[in-house]
């Protein structure tokens, strides 16, 4: 019965060796793949450092272009605003002329009309 014993544990032990073989094989692979994916993440490190400068730069042009664009449209607004005052203050002034001089233009008119048409009946009435 001792030597199945010792034949079992020469097989345990040789297992145990395979398996410990077969791990430094696994680990040694696992080591070449972190470094792989290190290099690899190196790698993206340095592509996305210039990229990102330039996208905050692109961020900081677009700030400074919406911000000019709004100082742009309150311009306009400003002078939107200043053009419907004058065109306000035209109208109020036509109506004011037109409420003062229309009147007495009127009168005149009617005046005028008058006269020719007294003046026609008289030289109507003298060549008959």
């Amino acid at each position: 019965m001792e030597s199945v014993l010792i034949i079992s544990q020469i097989l345990l032990f040789l297992c145990l060796s395979a398996l410990c073989i077969y791990l430094v094989v696994v680990l040694l692979r696992v080591r070449d793949i972190l470094a792989n994916v290190e290099k690899d993440l190196k790698e993206v490190t340095s592509r996305t450092l210039p990229v990102l400068e330039n996208m905050e730069y692109i961020t900081a042009r677009v700030k400074s272009i919406a911000e000019n664009i709004d100082d742009q449209v309150m311009m306009v607004r400003d002078s939107i605003t200043s053009m419907k005052q004058i065109t306000d203050n035209v109208v109020a002034m036509e109506r004011k002329v037109q409420d003062r001089l229309e009147g007495p233009i009127l009168d005149t008119v009617a005046f005028v009309a008058s006269v020719f048409n007294g003046v026609r009946t008289f030289l109507e009435r003298v060549r008959l």
